[in-house]
């Protein structure tokens, strides 16, 4: 989601088109990222009536959870990448590749 579609968000719930500034909007970005209670289908709609119903507090209580869920993301590819070229490196040993 860009900053465009969160003010369209906005502006369909509240009928008026907020002002928002960017370091606010980055903030929100992160917890619409990466926050495990926002849902991958409805998170617009979902982060849009947070922002409108309880404000930048509740947003902001909301990063500690999506800044471990991005590090847990990163640490999960991180893990699935080692286990791919494990998985390779197993599979040229069966077929006769060097020791």
């Amino acid at each position: 989601m860009n900053k465009q579609e969160f003010i369209d968000k906005v502006a369909e719930i509240t009928q008026k088109i907020p002002v928002v500034p960017d370091r606010e909007y980055s903030i929100i970005e992160k917890v619409y990222t990466f926050h495990p209670a926002i849902s991958e289908t409805e998170g617009k709609r979902q982060i849009a009536e947070l922002y409108v119903n309880f404000g930048m507090a509740l947003i902001m209580d909301m990063v500690p959870r999506a800044e471990l869920m991005a590090k847990k993301e990163e640490e999960l590819r991180a893990a699935q990448i080692a286990l791919s070229k494990v998985k390779e490196e197993i599979e040229e040993i069966r077929k006769g590749g060097a020791i």
